[in-house]
């Protein structure tokens, strides 16, 4: 089992992901007052930690707080993606592609704006904010890991978030949306305990 579910994993990694992933750049690691590192309290549980990664990549404002900061903070929070078929130079690159550039093969839908749809909230004095925010280990990890199959990461894991969205506009807040978000988790590269891989599955409604 463990060996088909490798297989059928690493088959999932095309071509033309890991070459578009290899010629992308991706920030050096920072952390700001902007965007601090994840409470170390919250990188010893991935629920904990899913739901403090969350909350930080997803309340914004866009006129006070940069795309740039992000990413790098995001980039500072990574876990490598040592799922089978990522090849070791572009696995520390995940989870800022996830964010940044949802247009890559296989990629899915991304919270981070475009750097025009950024500057345009900006502009708009568009500011975000999550409450309720929950999280659970996703289904379909349960059931892999269930059928015998382990990951060569033993903190790897992908937990769903869920909460609510309350979007304002010049002092004017919008009734709140529910949002989902999927994290696959990992060790993280630049703290002891977990971090992210990457995030996916984007939605709001």
């Amino acid at each position: 089992m463990q060996r088909q579910i490798d297989t059928e994993l690493a088959q999932a990694e095309t071509p033309a992901a890991i070459a578009a992933a290899k010629a992308t750049g991706v920030p050096a690691p920072a952390i700001s007052t902007a965007y601090p590192a994840v409470p170390v309290a919250d990188r010893s549980d991935p629920t904990a930690y899913a739901i403090a990664f969350a909350t930080e990549l997803l309340d914004t404002n866009y006129a006070t707080q940069t795309r740039a900061g992000l990413l790098a903070w995001a980039e500072h929070e990574e876990a490598p993606n040592t799922l089978p078929g990522v090849p070791a130079d572009v696995a520390g690159k995940a989870l800022v592609l996830s964010l940044a550039d949802p247009d890559l093969p296989g990629a899915s839908p991304s919270p981070v704006p475009s750097p025009a749809g950024w500057a345009a909230d900006a502009a708009a004095g568009v500011s975000q904010e999550v409450s309720d925010v929950a999280a659970e280990v996703d289904p379909d990890w349960t059931e892999i890991v269930s059928e015998g199959w382990q990951p060569a990461d033993p903190l790897m894991t992908i937990e769903t978030v869920t909460g609510n969205l309350t979007v304002t506009t010049n002092g004017q807040a919008a009734a709140p949306k529910s949002f989902i978000l999927t994290l696959a988790l990992g060790s993280a590269a630049h703290a002891r305990g977990y971090g992210a891989v990457a995030a996916g599955d984007w939605a709001v409604g």
